[in-house]
């Protein structure tokens, strides 16, 4: 070959491929910053084998990429419930065979497949639109999809009418009465057909549903086609029983399972709402054996998908949701659920949903992760149940500079710090609410029908199920060692070996950073102590039983106040009374800071203790403001504390009117 000299030149200034960078990927899902990586790398079969987690969430595909199986070959996905009943189908209509086939709820005749076995002859039929299956996404893809090909036949339609008027004014110059009357037949079939191109709305297909009894359990299948015929569709039993699941069709790519209740009388078609289940379950356990670098953070556990997520309000959850995922929890023998999922709420820790969540917890001994929120950086913004319940593991959102750099392409990374959206603390009542921290981005999988294998997500809905993915080791471990724990035991774990941020503020972060590796020592080192059942619960009676003490109104933080705080030790309703009897703890007090006072030990004993806290504001300059009094056992310290009291202390900058009555402040 010959090379001119600009040739040559830019031959050798091209880079080669021995000098291409190697494409850095351990960020990409986030195990470093929670030493989750250290863990496995020291503990490579304490992956989740043997925990199951539920996902209370918008769904989980089926035929997502990395959520087929576990790193030791069994299912990923145990079970698929929808417990928002938007999947629900009345097949309480019973029909016979005539002639071979059914009529259906639509009045279409059904043939069912002939290979089909149906000892009883009875066929029970419903039908459900697919609009109230499809996620709102996939509904807006479609309906385009569809509307090209309507709008292909309507413009035929439409040239065909138009032409038939022309033809008719050419034929008949000097039309009769009768012939105007057949124009303006004529003009109307162009009119209405260039009307339906404003004003049509695609209301998409309608499928027919059959239920019946094979002999041994429940079968359904649904006309995904439309055509009346059964033999190329898919007859599906409850998905826990032989965990199989279908496609509505190549186009939509939304794949469904199907559950069979009430004796036939119910069909639950469960089809995801939205990609966000999917993504949240690839970060708590997804297992690509030729792509470890997005291994999720466990990828021997196994899954429980229950979708709480309602299709008909946009994938919004209400409470019958929670309730049957509660079921469905116990009904799999789930150790623990990741919620990603909460909202805005002014009651903290109250309402039946938390009293069936924290019996959950505190008597089944289910660990419940949930998000913070994402309403930050202002005080005060948490989401419940996440940052507002007692019973559950409230979780922040962090980034590091791998992560800015990996997930974000950022050229400069910052240092490791909370995202600016993630919610702050503490609740109303003064509770933190934030107990704790993980990575809140990560790229994992996501559903088939979004035509993409996985995609980047953040928020605390990545950072809870790094949280719950890093619990789901430590339990894989405690059970291969036969060691107990419980979810206070592994609260307090997670919280006492938490890496502090540097620069973040306490509302941000709660304990700081888990550290997955320090935790399992704890957990191990602790796993025989005789209160490893119990919690503590705070409450303090002059404040209407707040959890905390937060003082943000001018007559409150311009005084010194002092309020007496109860601790109460609490075992599940089943523990041993003797246990109680023989209770007694010696607690040593400690506060954080100054401005806070306390009395330097308690005896605890069963029905728990008050001790006097003292908070004196007075001298804190304006800003926001935080200490804790600390319990912990005299008989071992090196334990961590047993129990937290938050402060908090808001205190205003002075305006007059030499200002204008306003502050002004530069930031760096």
């Amino acid at each position: 070959m010959n090379l001119t000299p600009l040739t040559a030149l830019l031959l050798m200034a091209a880079p080669q491929e021995s000098d291409a960078p190697e494409f850095p990927a351990d960020a990409l899902m986030p195990k470093r910053e929670t030493r989750a990586d250290l863990f496995l790398q020291e503990y490579p079969e304490y992956d989740g084998r043997g925990v199951t987690v539920a996902i209370f969430d918008t769904g989980v595909d089926p035929g997502a990429a990395g959520l087929q199986v576990t790193s030791d070959g069994r299912p990923k996905l145990v079970d698929i419930v929808d417990a928002s009943g938007s999947g629900d189908v009345d097949t309480s209509t019973l029909r016979e065979l005539e002639d071979g086939t059914v009529r259906g709820v639509s009045g279409r005749p059904l043939t069912p497949d002939p290979a089909w076995n149906n000892p009883t002859g009875e066929w029970r039929i419903g039908q459900k639109p697919a609009w109230e299956i499809f996620p709102r996404g996939l509904v807006r893809r479609m309906t385009a999809d569809r509307g090209r090909g309507f709008a292909a036949t309507q413009r035929d339609a439409l040239n065909a009418a138009e032409r038939a008027v022309e033809a008719f004014d050419a034929a008949n110059p000097s039309p009769t009465r009768e012939q105007l009357e057949e124009r303006r037949e004529l003009q109307a079939r162009a009119d209405q057909l260039n009307a339906l191109d404003e004003d049509l709305e695609d209301a998409g297909p309608v499928y027919d549903c059959i239920v019946f009894h094979d002999g041994n359990v429940w079968r359904a299948a649904i006309d995904t086609d439309e055509d009346g015929e059964f033999a190329d569709e898919t007859a599906l039993t409850n998905y826990r029983t032989e965990r199989q699941w279908a496609t509505f069709g190549d186009r939509d790519l939304l794949n469904y399972v199907l559950n069979i209740y009430e004796d036939g009388n119910r069909l639950s078609i469960v089809a995801d709402t939205g990609s966000h289940g999917t993504h949240v379950a690839g970060i708590v356990a997804a297992y690509y054996p030729d792509k470890p670098e997005l291994n999720g953070i466990a990828p021997g556990a196994q899954l429980v998908s229950v979708k709480i997520g309602d299709t008909r309000l946009g994938s919004s959850s209400v409470g019958t949701g929670d309730v049957r995922g509660f079921a469905a929890t116990l009904q799999n023998g789930c150790d623990l659920v990741n919620m990603s999922y909460g909202g805005p709420t002014s009651f903290t820790d109250e309402g039946r949903m938390e009293t069936l969540r924290a019996e959950l917890v505190n008597e089944h001994g289910v660990i419940f992760v949930s998000t913070a929120g994402n309403n930050g950086p202002a005080l005060t913004s948490l989401g419940g149940p996440g940052g507002t319940a007692s019973a559950t593991l409230g979780v922040g959102a962090t980034v590091s500079p791998e992560m800015m750099a990996q997930q974000y392409a950022v050229r400069s990374p910052y240092a490791e710090m909370p995202y600016n959206w993630s919610s702050r603390g503490p609740a109303g009542d003064g509770y933190l609410g934030v107990d704790f921290c993980a990575p809140g981005g990560a790229i994992a999988p996501v559903t088939n029908w979004s035509l993409r294998g996985n995609a980047l997500m953040n928020g605390t809905s990545m950072a809870a199920p790094n949280t719950a993915g890093g619990i789901a080791l430590l339990l894989s471990g405690m059970k291969a060692e036969g060691l107990e724990y419980s979810p206070h035991s592994v609260r307090r774990a997670l919280a006492n070996t938490a890496r502090t941020l540097k620069g973040a503020e306490p509302w941000a972060q709660g304990a700081g950073v888990v550290q997955i590796d320090e935790a399992w020592k704890h957990l191990s080192r602790n796993a025989g102590r005789d209160d490893r059942e119990m919690r503590y619960e705070i409450s303090i009676a002059g404040r209407d039983g707040a959890r905390g003490i937060y003082l943000r109104e001018p007559f409150e933080n311009n005084r010194p106040l002092e309020e007496t705080v109860t601790a109460r030790p609490l075992l599940p309703r089943e523990a041993d009374n003797r246990n109680k009897v023989a209770f007694e703890r010696r607690v040593t007090l400690q506060s954080t800071a100054p401005w806070v006072d306390v009395a330097g030990s308690t005896l605890m004993m069963w029905g728990g203790r008050g001790f006097n806290v003292k908070v004196d504001p007075r001298g804190l300059p304006a800003g926001a403001h935080f200490a804790e009094v600390i319990g912990r056992d005299a008989l071992d310290p090196a334990h961590g504390p047993l129990f937290r009291v938050p402060v908090t202390v808001i205190r205003p900058w002075k305006v007059t009117a030499e200002t204008g009555w306003t502050h002004r402040e530069k930031l760096e």
